[in-house]
């Protein structure tokens, strides 16, 4: 079966942040960029032990993710959704560690929640994904 439409932006977006991560990050340690998380200015310090991380963590589940739905896999969606938590865990355990002001912890929270809930829909009840996930159920 044809991948769905919804499912091939997926995979170009998650492959594009991918590549686009991997490129900030070299500029950012490279000290080339501006150090800011969450539209805050940091120092290069605070950025690279607090931003670096989860930015290096997404950009590798994203590429997972692009590679995954281009195979045509089905772990591909339960590797995209792993994303979400991740966000809203890394914002929670910062605002804990006060390395962000919880109003950015709790941002991230919200946000990932909100983001988190549509990819759920379309990668778990959207019915072309239903079906495109059923019918590559063997690999």
């Amino acid at each position: 079966m044809k991948r769905p439409i919804a499912l091939s932006i997926l995979m170009w977006f998650a492959g594009l942040y991918a590549c686009g991560a991997v490129v900030g990050l070299v500029i950012e340690i490279a000290g080339f960029g501006s150090y800011s998380i969450g539209g805050m200015p940091v120092n290069r310090h605070q950025w690279l032990t607090v931003a670096a991380p989860l930015i290096s963590a997404i950009a590798m589940l994203m590429a997972a993710t692009a590679i995954g739905l281009r195979r045509h896999r089905r772990w591909a969606r339960s590797v995209f959704m792993c994303i979400w938590p991740l966000i809203g865990l890394y914002g929670l355990v910062s605002g804990v560690a006060h390395t962000v002001p919880w109003s950015l912890a709790w941002r991230a929270v919200i946000d990932a929640t909100v983001v988190g809930l549509i990819a759920a829909w379309v990668l778990y009840r959207h019915r072309p994904s239903i079906e495109y996930f059923r019918s590559i159920q063997g690999h």
